[in-house]
């Protein structure tokens, strides 16, 4: 492959990032140099410790490894680089025919491919851009359908809900999403809004649960210079900033009856008027809501418009909770693990028995959201495997209904201590747990509620994946 065409790949895009690793400074020079000149960003390590750290730090899109390194074997070197990160592709460079045997358990140990030395530039480079082609392809994949089903998890529910994702994201369709707080309401708006016409416009999200009713429409609408003390300069609101695009309201169920009906106006003529302004705004965005109630419900009860839910309800998803979908517990899980190697830098290879049999029992009150924060949490604390007590994990949740009394932990092998702490933890939890429900998910009424600031309300929610 010519090294014009390979240069052409980068014109107007970020590098790619390589790491080479090799003991020899020569070939460590000479591979950096063709591919440098190819347009490629390369680094460089003299032993594997070196190289997991570039690894840990840059996110490199492609490694390219020596089989014979002072402090491990480029066999190891290849197990630990792609903890982090499962899809990276390695090119493994053999000291010729003596590691013949090395480059067959190489490729069964998930090696790209494997060069020997000596070896010609156009082949290194060759190969390289098959390398980062194959990973492109992973890429693209992962921003369709498949690569939410490998974010969502391969329960038979989810492939139901993910079938009409794929059947809804190609119209013009108002998307009502329902479910409960943390089964991933946002990343199935994200994947409709990226596989629709709309993908090259704007995806902006507005959480209704988290705007006092006085801002509301100021959010939503924006607001004219002078229309209010303090507006210095004109403001366009979410609606404006959406245009083209997709606006996804969270949790809309806990709009303001009069924000309901100023909204269907808006959704009935197309157009708005910004906050103290008397010229309209036309409007052309594709709207998804969502919440953690039955709309239906609540406008039985009167506290949602049956108008509007008319409006948003063209097309309903509903998302099963996570103790519904027993089979994406520990796929899920796995993938936490890998965002959270990555993030803070670790190499925990994976759960024991009876840490993946604590997550599997477990309701999940939090669902997906309160997953993620369990494993990174237990990433943080382990070292090589993450056992039970790196869960932190109220035993009243395992295998049993949410406590509804008092909170009880096992005194087994732990001190008054951690004893106390765990049923401050799980009491904590199962408070905020209540407030929110009784706020129908509006995390300012529950700073309200239980006299805290709103910070510390969105900041423990986010601790205890009850956020939305």
């Amino acid at each position: 492959m010519a090294i014009e065409n390979l240069m052409s790949k980068c014109v107007g895009e970020q590098p790619d990032v390589l790491i080479i690793v090799d003991g020899n400074d020569d070939i460590c020079g000479m591979l950096q140099f063709v591919l440098g000149r190819a347009g490629y960003r390369t680094m460089t390590a003299e032993n594997g410790e070196k190289a997991l750290r570039l690894a840990h730090s840059t996110t490199p899109h492609l490694a390219i490894l020596d089989s014979r390194l002072q402090d491990m074997t480029g066999l190891e070197l290849l197990d630990r680089v792609r903890v982090s990160d499962p899809h990276l592709p390695v090119i493994l460079l053999l000291a010729g025919l003596a590691d013949l045997s090395v480059a067959v358990t190489a490729i069964k140990a998930g090696a790209f491919d494997c060069l020997s030395k000596p070896f010609d530039n156009q082949s290194v480079l060759a190969k390289v851009q098959e390398a980062l082609m194959c990973r492109e392809g992973a890429v693209r994949v992962a921003n369709g359908s498949v690569g939410l089903r490998d974010r969502m998890g391969p329960s038979p529910a989810i492939a139901r809900t993910l079938q009409d994702v794929e059947r809804v994201a190609a119209t013009d369709f108002a998307v009502c999403l329902h479910g409960e707080t943390g089964t991933g309401k946002e990343v199935i708006a994200r994947a409709i809004h990226a596989m629709s016409s709309h993908a090259v416009h704007p995806f902006v999200a507005v959480d209704c649960g988290s705007i006092p009713d006085t801002l509301i429409e100021n959010e939503l609408f924006g607001h004219e210079r002078g229309a209010f003390t303090g507006a210095e300069r004109q403001q366009p609101g979410k609606l404006e900033s959406a245009k083209g695009g997709t606006l996804f309201l969270d949790e809309i169920g806990n709009l303001s009856w009069s924000a309901q009906a100023r909204l269907l106006r808006v959704l009935q003529e197309r157009e708005f008027y910004r906050v103290g302004g008397d010229k309209p705004v036309q409007i052309d965005v594709r709207l998804i809501s969502a919440s953690h109630h039955d709309l239906s419900e609540e406008v039985a009860r009167g506290r949602f418009r049956e108008d509007l839910l008319y409006r948003l309800n063209d097309y309903r998803i509903s998302i099963p909770p996570l103790r519904a979908r027993r089979e994406d517990i520990l796929h899920l899980a796995r993938q936490f693990l890998i965002e959270a190697n990555r993030e803070l830098g670790k190499e925990v290879r994976g759960f024991s028995d009876e840490a993946a049999q604590t997550l599997l029992g477990y309701r999940w009150p939090g669902n997906v959201r309160q997953l993620r924060s369990v494993v990174r949490r237990a990433v943080l604390l382990a070292n090589y495997l993450i056992d039970i007590n790196h869960l932190g994990l109220p035993e009243s949740g395992v295998n049993a209904p949410r406590a509804s009394g008092p909170v009880s932990v096992s005194l087994k092998g732990r001190s008054l201590k951690e004893v106390l702490r765990l049923c401050m933890t799980e009491m904590e939890r199962q408070i905020l747990s209540d407030a929110l429900r009784n706020a129908r998910g509006n995390k300012a009424a529950v700073a309200r509620q239980l006299h805290v600031d709103y910070k510390t309300v969105h900041s423990k929610l986010r601790v205890y994946g009850l956020d939305a």
